[in-house]
């Protein structure tokens, strides 16, 4: 920062012309853990890929799953990756609950299907009863909130995350001290708010 001496001083204002911005992404591949919570239609879960990055999947639907109506709903999600604290959302995307029946209990179960250009899960493989607690102890821990004898079921499966977001700065001032004693402006610039 330069500062002018002389007791003539004119101080002119303007901002920079060229806007800017911070990018932000979010690309994973790994294997995701996501339990449903019926009481209060919320999706949680982490998603851990390759390199051990871990990211937080948090996703709240606009309707609570029920077995009477349509298997498709639409749900806003939230992504926090665990190196950073970023938080990144997605609204209204697309869920899928497919109805599968075991063959040994004759039983159905609902897989969960995401299919969005910015999120893609598919259940591959659901975790009921002990199993499903063994999971959520080592891998999701206190993510998972627990109703009153719900037993939770954990799908888990590949998720492909794929996220690009980008925040406009506010332009700085730039000043221009023009002093009648010199021939040259001298020109001051910073982001501090301390000029």
């Amino acid at each position: 920062m330069m500062a002018a001496t002389c007791s003539d001083t004119t101080i002119i204002s303007s901002r920079h012309h060229k806007p800017r911005a911070m990018v932000s992404s979010v690309v994973c591949n790994g294997t995701a853990r996501i339990v449903y919570n019926a009481v209060s239609g919320m999706l949680k879960g982490s998603v851990v890929d390759s390199c051990d990055n871990n990211f937080a999947v948090n996703g709240v639907l606009h309707q609570p799953f029920s077995l009477d109506e349509p298997s498709t709903s639409l749900a806003d999600f939230s992504i926090t990756d665990g190196d950073t604290g970023e938080q990144f959302t997605v609204l209204n995307i697309p869920v899928e609950w497919l109805p599968i029946v075991n063959v040994v209990t004759k039983a159905t179960h609902y897989h969960l299907r995401i299919s969005h250009p910015t999120i893609r899960f598919e259940t591959k493989e659901l975790l009921i009863g002990n199993r499903a607690d063994l999971e959520i102890q080592q891998h999701l821990g206190a993510i998972v909130e627990r109703s009153g004898g719900e037993k939770p079921c954990v799908h888990l499966g590949p998720m492909t995350i794929k996220i690009v977001a980008s925040q406009r700065i506010e332009p700085g001032f730039r000043r221009e001290s023009i002093c009648d004693n010199l021939s040259h402006p001298i020109v001051e610039q910073s982001e501090d708010f301390l000029v």
